[in-house]
């Protein structure tokens, strides 16, 4: 949502926005009837989000400072103040157009690593940053941008209520924002493709049916706040977290503002803006002083300002986009769906991947796209390439085909010949498809070795160890420019390299935390300290809040009182007079309150549930790590 001016929707507003945006649909299919939206044309663009990290690889909110010290319009502000974009300028498809787009890109990463550096940041390349933690997404780590505050209220109003975040995969994540901030932890590298306008509808139900195995080759978001969950969790994490439906006693067929889309387009791109307006709810509006049917009457090209800011509110995976260049109105699909890294060289390969087929699509599908594929399976396609990456298996024209085959035996061929339509030799495609070849062929996309690497350092490390880590080493290949298919399993010993890395209770205290209930059995909590060796336990109640503590020597002296209840529960003898901690606190902090009162544990506690326990044995061992 590029337009900086934005408002909140009054009912006043409504009528007169609703009216530019109907003259903007009627604007823009006078302009396709009559011609002059730009034809004969094919130029390709991207967008370049990235993460800014400390010395101790967790975000840093040295966003807006960077940006303002660049001082370069490629430059743009992101939601969250440890994101910045990179905007790169269109290419003319032809020979020699990638090479220019991997030099321009170089160029602005460069800029971009150097001035994280004078405010002692580093950049990382990655579709969901692994050492993100829950205390980072607080609203105020929103950058400080009125357009996204504006969103983030309207949205949250029209929600009405936390928005809940549950995501299953190898682990499962449940958790609850009060803010749109969960959104900022997806980053990506957006592909924008100007397309023919009489060729947009098929073209642009190509580019649905290759979303699953071009997301399936570039897979890179496999972790979020320590869980494993999708090979590309963002596409489950962006859509919840924006998600303002409510659930009610009736089905109702309600499109999330995220989604892949509802059936095949038909004629024109007209339908797709014109399906925006009827099943999405207005959430902002602009001041906008002309109609656009004016600005045409009297000669001139009109932004449909309107209309791109109702666009620019719903996030499709391919995402039909307006835009006026050089004086010319365009139409173009907008790939979101690629994620961010793992290096510049493995995004342009995504990149020359996509738009090879794009130029490559089969002649007898024009027009006749359900004759070849059924717009469920394609969707269903995406989930799955989604959820397991390269492991998946797809549809593909009727058959059911594992998505390395896939693309090895059919995709790969398909997108050379596209590229060979537009003057690009087989050698300067080579240089890029082979890329995708050596990665498919070996199975490692960024998400397979994140996720290989963090099982492979699990038995030796922490969760949050391994995440430093791999984070380190991600930003180590990537600078070097080792595309990720060369990347070999991350060592321990990188660890010590990374200064500040205890610097808070949840850097150290476990996770895996043994809980009873206040009603629950006596016996039953002095049977789980025995099996498992605990001195104690924590008391929930049955919402799940931290209520007490129960030690074994509570159990001891309570069953050798003649008060004692028959049968006794947790209740009885557990203390309610407990010490805890927060997630954020430094270990110094933590130890010295430890010492204080005399005990060797805390509780790690968030909004009155308990998340895990910080040990002085934790602390120690932790200390012994920096100075070994």
């Amino acid at each position: 949502m590029g337009d900086q001016q934005i408002n909140p929707l009054t009912s006043a507003d409504k009528r007169a926005f609703l009216r530019h945006l109907l003259n903007d649909i009627a604007a823009l299919e006078t302009m396709l009837e009559e011609g002059m939206v730009e034809s004969g044309k094919i130029r390709v663009g991207a967008e370049q989000e990235y993460c800014l990290v400390g010395n101790n690889l967790r975000p840093r909110m040295t966003g807006p400072a960077i940006l303002e010290s660049i001082e370069d319009p490629h430059f743009t502000s992101e939601l969250a103040r440890w994101n910045l974009e990179i905007n790169l300028d269109p290419e003319e498809i032809g020979p020699g157009c990638f090479s220019r787009m991997e030099n321009q890109l170089n160029q602005l990463l460069k800029i971009a690593h150097q001035s994280a550096e004078q405010f002692e940041s580093q950049v990382i390349l990655t579709g969901i940053l692994p050492t993100i933690r829950k205390s980072e997404l607080d609203f105020d780590n929103m950058t400080p941008n009125p357009r996204y505050r504006v969103l983030d209220t309207i949205l949250k109003n029209l929600r009405g209520e936390e928005f809940i975040l549950n995501i299953e995969g190898v682990d499962e994540l449940i958790v609850k924002s009060d803010s749109i901030l969960y959104e900022a932890c997806n980053t990506s590298f957006q592909i924008h493709l100007q397309i023919e306008p009489s060729e947009f509808a098929d073209r642009y139900n190509w580019a649905q049916v290759l979303a699953a195995p071009v997301l399936a080759c570039s897979v890179n978001s496999p972790y979020l706040l320590g869980r494993e969950l999708w090979m590309e969790t963002r596409i489950a994490l962006f859509r919840q977290s924006l998600d303002i439906r409510h659930a009610g006693n009736y089905v109702r067929d309600k499109q999330p503002r995220v989604s892949f889309g509802r059936d095949w387009l038909k004629k024109s791109a007209v339908e797709i803006f014109k399906e925006d307006v009827a099943m999405y709810r207005l959430l902002v509006s602009s001041d906008i002083h002309e109609s656009s049917l004016d600005v045409l009457k009297r000669g001139d090209i009109p932004e449909l300002r309107a209309m791109n800011l109702h666009n620019g509110t719903l996030y499709k995976w391919n995402r039909a986009c307006y835009g006026v260049g050089g004086g010319k109105p365009h139409l173009r699909i907008e790939n979101r769906y690629v994620p961010s890294g793992p290096t510049p060289h493995d995004e342009m390969a995504n990149t020359v991947f996509w738009v090879g087929l794009m130029l490559a699509m089969p002649e007898d599908c024009r027009g006749a796209w359900k004759d070849h594929f059924h717009f469920r399976d394609v969707r269903h396609n995406f989930l799955i390439a989604a959820q397991h990456g390269l492991s998946s298996e797809l549809k593909w024209f009727g058959e059911i085909k594992p998505t390395t085959e896939l693309i090895l035996e059919d995709l790969l061929p398909l997108a050379e010949q596209g590229l060979q339509k537009v003057g690009i030799s087989s050698e300067e495609a080579a240089f890029w498809l082979s890329t995708i070849e050596k990665r498919v062929r070996k199975q490692q996309t960024g998400a397979d070795w994140i996720v290989n690497s963090l099982r492979d350092l699990r038995p030796r490390c922490s969760v949050d160890e391994s995440l430093l880590i791999v984070t380190q080493e991600m930003g180590r290949y990537c600078r070097e420019g080792v595309p990720v298919h060369e990347w070999e399993p991350p060592e321990t010993r990188v660890l010590a390299s990374i200064p500040n890395r205890y610097d808070r209770v949840d850097s150290v205290m476990s996770g895996d935390v043994l809980t009873v209930r206040d009603d629950d059995l006596l016996d039953f909590a002095q049977s789980i300290m025995e099996w498992y060796g605990h001195h104690r336990l924590p008391v929930e109640n049955v919402k799940g809040q931290l209520r007490g503590l129960v030690t074994s020597r509570d159990i001891e002296n309570y069953n050798a009182s003649p008060d004692a209840q028959n049968p006794p529960l947790v209740r009885d003898c557990m203390t309610t007079d407990v010490l805890v901690i927060e997630p954020e606190i430094s270990l110094e902090k933590a130890e010295k309150v430890m010492l204080a009162n005399e005990i060797g544990s805390l509780p790690v506690v968030r909004d009155d549930r308990i998340i895990g326990i910080v040990t002085a044995d934790d602390i120690r061992n932790a200390r012994a790590k920096l100075q070994a």
